[in-house]
C-alpha cells in the first residue's frame, strides 16, 4: 500500500468510525490534560521556589560558631571568620565555579530618607554587608563598584545648597558648616525586600506598592558609627548611598555594599581586627543540579550552609514531580487499555472489510499499518486536545487565583509553566499510548484467513 493510499484509507475510516475513534481518544485526551496541567503547575511553583525564593546557583556557607547558653542569651566563643585557606579548599570542590568572600558590616549605622518614596522622611537602624562586585556583575552591571573618589573631588567643600561635580553628592553639609563632595556609595538589595514590603509591610502602615524598576537611583543619608542602641566608640562618618539594582546575592533584609568599602569601614570604625578575614563565602555552582553534592562536600570541610531551605525545597519539588509523573503514567496506561478495547471492537466490526482487503491483495502488514496509522492520528488529535484543555484550565485557574488570593511575597503572574519540551512530550506520550493500545487488536485482526472470514459471512 502506497503512502497516498494509506492516508486516503485512514481518512475514510476516521469518517466512518469517528464515534468509536472519539471514544478511544477521549480517555487519552483527559489523561494528557491532567498530566500536562499538574506538570505545568509543578514546574511553575518550582520556578518560583528555586528561581526567586531560593537559589541553587549560589550557596552561602559560613564557619559555625561555638555558643555558650546563658539563660536567654548565647555567649559566642571563638571566631567565625574564614581564613584564606578556606577559600582555596572550597575552590577545589568539584562542581564549584567560583568562591566569593562576604563580610558583615561591624559598625552601627543609622539611615534616613525616603521622602520621595512614601511622602515623609524616616529614620532606621541599617543592616548591611559587603560582597565582591564581580559576583553581581551580571545582575546589576558596572554600577555596583568599589567607591574610589576621584582625586579632583577629594576634600572639595560644598555648602548646604552647594553643587558638586557630576558623579558626586554633598555629604555632611549643615547650618554649622560646609560639607564635602563625595561619590555616593552604590548599594544593592535583595528582591526579598521588595516582596516583603509589597506583600505585608505596606498593609500594616497603609502605604502604596512600589515598582522595583523605579527604585533604582533612590538615595539615603547614612551615619556610620551612629545608633539608637549603641553608638560606635569612634567618630561618626556621614555618607550617601544610592540603590543601583537588585540581586539574590544581596542580604535578604538590609543593603549590600561593595566589599572594599565594608573592609575599610570595619577597619576604621569597627572593633579591633574586624577589617581582616571574611565572615562567609558565596559559592557559585557550575550547574544547579550539583547543589546536593557540593553541599555534602562543604559540610565535610566543617562548614555550614547558611540556608538549607533551597535543598529541602528542591527535594520536595523533585518528589512531588516524580509522584505526579507516576500518577500520570498510570492514568495513561489505563487509557491505553481503553484504546485497546476500542480498536478490538473496531476489528470485530470491520472483520468483513478486512477480509475483502486481504482478498484483493492487501498484506497483513498493510492492514496493521492502517490500524496503527489510525491510532497515531487519534493519539495526535487527543494529545492536542489534552494540551489545549490543560492550558484552558490553567488560564481559568490563574484568573481565579489572581482575584481570589490576596497579594503575598513572590506571588507570580502565572502559577503554571508550559515549556515546549513538556508539550512535545505530552503529544509523544499520547501517540505512543494509542499506538501501543492498538497494536494487539491490529495483530489479532490480521490473523484469520480471508477465505475463512468471507465464507463465514
Amino acid at each position: 500500500m502506497t503512502a497516498r493510499g494509506l492516508c486516503r484509507s485512514v481518512r475514510d475510516d476516521l469518517r466512518r468510525h469517528w464515534r468509536h475513534m472519539a471514544a478511544g481518544g477521549l480517555g487519552i485526551a483527559m489523561s494528557i490534560a491532567a498530566l500536562t496541567f499538574f506538570l505545568a503547575l509543578g514546574f511553575g511553583v518550582r520556578a518560583v521556589l528555586l528561581g526567586q525564593v531560593f537559589s541553587l546557583d549560589r550557596i552561602e556557607v559560613h564557619r559555625p560558631s561555638t555558643d555558650l547558653n546563658l539563660l536567654a542569651l548565647k555567649l559566642e566563643l571563638g571566631t567565625d571568620t574564614h581564613p584564606d585557606a578556606t577559600s582555596a579548599e572550597l575552590d577545589a570542590v568539584e562542581g564549584v565555579a567560583a568562591v566569593d568572600p562576604k563580610m558583615r558590616r561591624m559598625v552601627p549605622a543609622m539611615a534616613s530618607g525616603g521622602e520621595s518614596l512614601i511622602g515623609q522622611g524616616m529614620q532606621t537602624e541599617l543592616v548591611a554587608d559587603g560582597i565582591d562586585p564581580a559576583l553581581v556583575a551580571d545582575d546589576v552591571g558596572g554600577g555596583f563598584h568599589d567607591p574610589m573618589l576621584d582625586a579632583s573631588l577629594s576634600g572639595l567643600p560644598c555648602g548646604e545648597n552647594g553643587a558638586c561635580p557630576d558623579g558626586a553628592v554633598c555629604v555632611g553639609a549643615s547650618v554649622f558648616g560646609p560639607g564635602e563632595c563625595r561619590e555616593p556609595i552604590p548599594v544593592i538589595v535583595s528582591q526579598h525586600m521588595v516582596e516583603l514590603y509589597n506583600g505585608a509591610f505596606r498593609r500594616a502602615y497603609r502605604l502604596p506598592k512600589v515598582n522595583p524598576d523605579a527604585l533604582v537611583g533612590l538615595g539615603l543619608d547614612v551615619r556610620f558609627g551612629a545608633s539608637s542602641l549603641r553608638p560606635s566608640g569612634r567618630r561618626v562618618v556621614h555618607e550617601r548611598v544610592t540603590l543601583v539594582g537588585f540581586s539574590d546575592a544581596a542580604i535578604p533584609l538590609g543593603i549590600t555594599m561593595p566589599l572594599g568599602f565594608v573592609q575599610r569601614l570595619n577597619r576604621e570604625l569597627g572593633p579591633r581586627g574586624s577589617g581582616s578575614g571574611f565572615h562567609s563565602a558565596v559559592i557559585e555552582l557550575e550547574t544547579g543540579d550539583a547543589a546536593s553534592e557540593v553541599i555534602e562536600s562543604v559540610e565535610a570541610l566543617g562548614l555550614k550552609v547558611s540556608d538549607g531551605g533551597a535543598r529541602r525545597a528542591a527535594l520536595v519539588m523533585t518528589a512531588l514531580l516524580a509522584t505526579v509523573s507516576l500518577v500520570g503514567a498510570v492514568i495513561l496506561a489505563v487509557s491505553a487499555l481503553h484504546v485497546m478495547h476500542v480498536f478490538a471492537l473496531l476489528g470485530m466490526i470491520r472483520r468483513r472489510e478486512i477480509g475483502v482487503m486481504r482478498a484483493v491483495g492487501a498484506s497483513r502488514g498493510d492492514v496493521r499499518s492502517l490500524f496503527l496509522a489510525e491510532a497515531a492520528v487519534v493519539g495526535t488529535l487527543a494529545g492536542c486536545a489534552g494540551v489545549a484543555i490543560a492550558r484552558a484550565i490553567a488560564w481559568i485557574a490563574d484568573r481565579g487565583l489572581a482575584s481570589a488570593v490576596p497579594d503575598f511575597p513572590y506571588k507570580p503572574e502565572s502559577f503554571f509553566a508550559f515549556e515546549p519540551w513538556m508539550i512535545a512530550t505530552a503529544l509523544g506520550l499520547a501517540v505512543l499510548s494509542c499506538v501501543l493500545g492498538a497494536l494487539a487488536p491490529a495483530l489479532r485482526a490480521t490473523g484469520p484467513d480471508p477465505a475463512e472470514v468471507l465464507s463465514g459471512d
